[in-house]
């Protein structure tokens, strides 16, 4: 049974509060939130952003299961996961900035979320290494 280090267990944490964030906005409040960003209404379903929310709520609950474990074997597939799930909304973010350009509010809104995504990206890639050996 490997321990985890006090940098995976921060992570975690970082993991999990922004997580449970974004699950509030996307979740609790997409109506709230479209307005906010100044989201344009081809892209906004607020069925589509609760599911996105769902997914959010669920890895927020993984990081705090990985924190209660404390067992790098028996965490290692949710930072895995985590990982693949943050990979593929950054590609997806970015394609939609692309695709869809909105207001400069927008614009911006986007830019944080892919500044936010890269951070989260590289930070847990750097525990999971340092972490695995």
């Amino acid at each position: 049974m490997a321990e985890l280090l006090k940098e995976t267990k921060l992570v975690c944490i970082i993991n999990a509060l922004l997580a449970f964030i974004y699950a509030f906005l996307f979740l609790i409040i997409p109506e709230a939130y479209k307005v906010m960003a100044d989201t344009p209404e081809l892209i906004y379903s607020p069925i589509t952003w609760r599911q996105l929310g769902a997914s959010m709520l669920i890895l927020g609950i993984g990081n705090i299961i990985i924190i209660k474990r404390a067992d790098w074997d028996k965490s290692q597939i949710l930072i895995e996961v985590g990982i693949i799930w943050l990979i593929i909304m950054l590609i997806i973010n970015i394609w939609g900035m692309i695709a869809y350009p909105g207001s400069a509010t927008a614009l911006a809104n986007d830019i944080i979320a892919v500044i936010v995504l890269i951070v989260l990206i590289l930070l847990n890639i750097f525990v999971y290494y340092k972490q695995s050996k």
